[in-house]
């Protein structure tokens, strides 16, 4: 018989649970239906390509609700988290996904981070949605759409309350 894999329990409440999400270097967010479902720890920072975000983007979207982002704080750098990759359904509504980044947001501020950074990959993700989500230009003289959302002057209200 194969054993299955062991997985640590999801953080339903990450206000209750903020020691754990200190600890923990990588994990993905999971939303569905405008609700967290939970925050996982991932063991490693996952490796993305484009050609992986373009065939998941054209056939490896379920007709579901949901998304989940992953992100990570780079070695060395403690004070920063990087948004590596947002996978969605293909019903996936506008709640769904802003609340997904209201948690990140909400990550950062336990983890006391300065700043998120994000390579943005896909058109679905457009700038004005991010301007909005408080999200800034970055690294402009590099090719990619490169973005931060900083939290020096301190971090957003909290409305945490209202994905959970």
């Amino acid at each position: 018989m194969i054993s299955q894999t062991v997985r640590p329990a999801a953080i339903r409440n990450p206000l209750e649970q903020a020691t754990q999400i200190r600890r923990w270097r990588c994990a993905r967010i999971t939303m569905r239906s405008g609700k967290l479902v939970g925050i996982e720890r991932r063991w490693f920072v996952g490796s993305v390509s484009m050609a992986q975000v373009w065939w998941q983007s054209r056939y490896g979207r379920p007709d579901d609700d949901y998304c989940w982002l992953d992100y990570h704080t780079p070695l060395g750098m403690p004070a920063f988290l990087t948004l590596d990759y947002i996978h969605s359904g293909r019903t996936a509504g506008y709640k769904t996904f802003v609340g997904a980044c209201h948690v990140l947001d909400e990550v950062a501020r336990i983890r006391n981070a300065c700043a998120i950074v994000a390579h943005v990959s896909t058109s679905a993700i457009t700038d004005r949605l991010l301007l909005r989500l408080g999200w800034e230009r970055h690294l402009e003289n590099r090719s990619g759409r490169h973005w931060i959302k900083r939290f020096y002057d301190g971090y957003p209200e909290s409305s945490l309350d209202r994905y959970l």
